[in-house]
Order: C-alpha cells, then sequence, then structure tokens
C-alpha cells in the first residue's frame, strides 16, 4: 500500500511533464496516458526500498502498540525471528529493484522516446491542427476547420508559396492523409488550384473533383535516436561505444550509471535494517518509538543523498567500488548492531502507572 500511494504521488507530479502531448501536438488523453504509464517504472526503482522501511516500521509499530512484541521476547524469541520473515520480504523487494533496473525502465523509456519521436515526426499531428493557420517549412501553410481522427480534414486551405515565381493556394472541402510507402500524401476532394497570371493579374482556378498533393518532402526525418542514461541497459553503460559522439563525451558519467544500477537493490536491505534497529534495537521501550523512527528516516534519507554525492564523484575519480560501499556499509554496521548478542536480561521500561505505584 506503501509503494501503491507512494508511487501515484510522484507520478502525478512526473506525467504532468508529457501534457505538452496534447497541447502542442494535439494527441488524446489515451496518448497521454500511455505514455505517462512508461515512467512508473523509473520511480519504482528508487521508492521500492522506502516502501520497503515504511512497511517494516509500520508493522513493527503495531506489534508493539499491541504489546505482541514484549510477549514474544519474553517467550525468548530472538531477534533474528522477528527479522527473517521482514528480511525475506526484502530479498524480493531488493529483486524486484534489480529487474526494474536491468531491464523494465530501460525498455519502457525506450517505448516512450520511440513514440514521442513518432508524434513530434508525424506531419498530422505536428502541422495540421483544426483552426490555425501552421506553417510547417518556410512557405508551406495549412489550415482547417476540422481536424478528425485517422487523417481526416474537413475545410482544407494549403498556400504553396515556395516558389516565388508561381505560388499556388489549394482549397479543398475535405482532405485526407495516406501514407503510401514513399511517403505521406494528402487527397484533397472536390478541391481546386488557384494560381495568379503576373502578366494580367487574373487569378486562375482549376478545380478537381480529386487531387493529390504529395507531401513527403515536408516529413520530418526521425534520424537516429540517441540512448540516454535512463534508456540504456546495464551492458551499454558499462560498455559505452566509444564511436559514437554522446558515448565519448558521458563515458565516465554512464559507466557509473550501470554500477548504480546493480548497486540500487543494496538500499533496499540497508534501509530496512536501519529500520529494524530503530524498532527491535536497544532497550525496550513502552512509551513509544516516535524518536526512533524519526532517527532512522533521517538516515536513511542521509543514505540515500550520499548515495547520489558519490556517484557524481566517481564519475571524475574511477572508484566504482563506491556505488557498492555506502549501502554496504550500511548494512554490515546496522545488521551488527541489530544481531549483536545481548549481555544480561533485557530490561522493560516500567510505565508511569508503576513509577507511580
Amino acid at each position: 500500500m506503501i509503494l501503491i500511494v507512494i508511487t501515484s504521488i510522484v507520478w502525478m507530479t512526473q506525467s504532468l511533464q508529457r501534457i505538452e502531448i496534447i497541447v502542442k501536438f494535439g494527441q488524446g488523453l489515451g496518448v497521454f496516458a500511455y505514455l505517462s504509464i512508461l515512467i512508473i517504472p523509473s520511480l519504482l526503482a528508487i521508492i521500492i526500498p522506502f516502501a520497503l522501511f515504511g512497511a517494516a516500521v509500520f508493522a513493527l509499530h503495531r506489534l508493539h502498540t499491541d504489546s505482541e512484541i514484549a510477549v514474544m521476547f519474553a517467550a525468548g524469541v530472538s531477534r533474528w525471528r522477528l527479522a527473517a520473515p521482514i528480511l525475506l520480504i526484502t530479498l524480493f523487494g531488493a529483486l524486484a529493484t534489480l529487474y526494474v533496473n536491468v531491464d523494465l525502465m530501460p525498455r519502457s523509456y525506450r517505448t516512450m522516446k520511440q513514440a514521442v519521436a513518432d508524434i513530434r515526426a508525424d506531419f498530422a499531428s505536428s502541422v495540421i491542427r483544426s483552426g490555425e493557420f501552421m506553417t510547417y517549412i518556410d512557405g508551406f501553410t495549412i489550415y482547417v476547420d476540422e481536424a478528425r481522427p485517422g487523417g481526416q480534414f474537413v475545410g482544407l486551405l494549403v498556400n504553396d508559396y515556395r516558389n516565388k515565381n508561381d505560388p499556388k493556394t489549394y482549397m479543398a472541402q475535405k482532405a485526407i492523409l495516406r501514407d503510401n510507402g514513399a511517403g505521406p500524401m494528402l487527397i484533397l476532394k472536390d478541391c481546386n488550384i488557384q494560381s495568379t497570371d503576373k502578366e494580367t493579374g487574373v487569378v486562375d482556378i482549376i478545380r478537381f473533383g480529386e487531387l493529390a498533393v504529395n507531401i513527403s518532402s515536408f516529413q520530418k526525418g526521425r534520424g537516429e535516436l540517441v540512448l540516454e542514461l535512463t534508456e540504456r541497459y546495464p551492458r551499454e553503460l558499462l560498455n559505452p561505444d566509444m564511436s559514437k559522439p554522446y558515448d565519448r563525451a558521458n563515458a565516465a558519467k554512464l559507466i557509473a550509471e550501470g554500477h548504480a544500477r546493480f548497486a540500487a537493490p543494496l538500499y533496499a536491505f540497508a534501509y530496512v535494517l536501519v529500520g529494524l534497529y530503530a524498532m527491535l534495537g536497544g532497550a525496550y521501550n513502552r512509551r513509544g518509538y516516535v524518536v526512533r523512527i524519526a532517527a532512522a528516516g533521517a538516515v536513511i534519507f542521509t543514505v540515500r543523498i550520499a548515495g547520489f554525492l558519490v556517484q557524481g564523484l566517481v564519475e571524475t575519480s574511477g572508484a566504482y567500488w563506491m556505488l557498492y560501499a555506502v549501502p554496504g556499509l550500511i548494512i554490515v554496521i546496522f545488521a551488527k548492531l541489530l544481531f549483536a548478542p545481548i549481555r544480561g536480561p533485557v530490561r522493560l521500561l516500567p510505565t508511569a502507572s508503576q513509577e507511580a505505584a
């Protein structure tokens, strides 16, 4: 539940970045929703460890509130036995984080990038919009009264003045955009071509029942998509292609990102062990664990920030092992604190009523 709630909140803020698909390119809500969903895997890689920490702390705090932890400690149940099921769930969460980082996130981002590139390169969505004069290239302007799904248009005007010596204006009651394999063709129906005789100034109007206008030369080329950090698989990050300008300029950053992907699952264990120590470590306290929970939260946020800072540092130093050392050190420290042998009997702090008595 924590994972769903946090992901939903962050997703709503991130998805607004794709609102341009509707505003600028005239796409529907379905396309916007599809592209927004493709953002979710990148959020899960960061949120899963935090969600595991929150769930562990919540569950253990509930057990403390119901005095079940006290009963289990009194019955001789060890900390390891209490922590084992939570660590097992953490293992599944870490594996899920690893899968997101090495496969799901780059695959979804590639799909999103290709879809956005197709929309931006599409003539109908990027040029022809209802009630607007749109100039696609210098000397070629299109206006339609109504743009309908499937590349259909009503009330179309095309002003082609690329050739200054022979400008033409096309008008049609209806038009449809079709791709014949070689490029897009604009099929005009019930149309006419208007041109002006330079010598006499008379406007010549030629009427057609149907006329095809080749607009393939106006189609924007997609070109080769440059894959950025989030769109690359680990093998592509750890082995940059030095024949490509982007890879040469960002080789250290790519390698650091590749190691960070593999180090990310360790944060799940680091966060959970911090939470376990806050709730199970030290003396048992019936007065509440608010301070401990707040301190544990501060620790995990500090660790995550340290991880981001180290990732920036190793890009210049090349000490990529430090990316694993940050969460690894936290795991070792808090595992040792949590599972260290308890010296002497566990002392339960008295309640306020017992102190008064």
